[in-house]
């Protein structure tokens, strides 16, 4: 593997920028004018969002489907800072993939601690997604499989990201990631008009899962603090299929 050169720098600075874009705050202040941080678990989420939507009174469907699209926003967050990274870097002839293991960990810690709100943000999980669809899209059904079967094992949350994330960093060592570059087969230059598969991640897609699970542990104090003195609400995951994903999710 080739080592990182200077341009991961300046694609973390890009990652962690883009990471910080507060949507959920944004969303809810412009619509319902008040802050998502003084709301029921004051995180800067989609979860929360569908918190603050129910607490202003707004239908269950439309609290759900706004805190969907942030989340989805949040996962874009992700995926778009490491796309833009590896774009520059191919575009300018670096080609340098160690360029996404620092925009997409920095993406994440700009979502946790945003610079525009000076404090905490999110918890990072949808910007994770984001990232893990980055590399690969069928590893968000197969994310979503593992999370199932580990969260109902576990039934703590905030364990069961961790540790699902790790996971997922060793099977992005064998499976082989591929990324869309901007590099001719014939010449091996930068050539913006003739995308091509190129190239596998391996390492440095288990580095950036790695590097994310520590960024995201970094906003879990609070949750791992409830589970140690049993505050903490476990998740009855089964209940998703009974039409009762406030209560599963909890």
């Amino acid at each position: 593997m080739v080592p990182p050169t200077i341009d991961v720098l300046w694609a973390a600075g890009i990652g962690y920028l883009l990471g910080s874009i507060p949507i959920a705050w944004i969303i809810v202040k412009l619509w319902l004018r008040i802050d998502i941080r003084t709301v029921g678990s004051k995180n800067v989420g989609g979860r929360n969002v569908i918190r603050a939507f129910q607490a202003e009174g707004k239908p269950k469907g439309l609290a759900y489907t706004v805190g969907i699209i942030e989340a989805i926003l949040d996962m874009l967050k992700g995926f778009f800072a490491m796309w833009l990274t590896i774009y520059i870097s191919f575009a300018f002839g670096n080609s340098d993939l160690w360029v996404v293991a620092f925009a997409g960990p920095a993406a994440i810690l700009g979502h946790n601690w945003t610079i525009w709100l000076w404090g905490p943000g999110g918890k990072g999980v949808a910007s994770t997604l984001g990232s893990m669809i980055f590399f690969n899209p069928i590893f968000l059904p197969i994310w979503l499989v593992l999370y199932f079967i580990l969260g109902s094992a576990i039934m703590y949350s905030a364990i069961t990201y961790l540790v699902s994330f790790v996971v997922m960093g060793v099977i992005f060592i064998f499976w082989g990631t591929y990324i869309w570059t901007w590099v001719s087969p014939a010449t091996g230059i930068a050539d913006l008009n003739n995308p091509a598969i190129t190239g596998t991640f391996g390492w440095v897609a288990f580095a950036t899962m790695l590097a994310i699970t520590l960024v995201v542990l970094s906003r879990q104090g609070e949750n791992f603090r409830k589970i140690k003195t049993g505050e903490a609400k476990k998740m009855k995951l089964w209940k998703i299929f009974q039409g009762k994903a406030d209560e599963a999710l909890k």
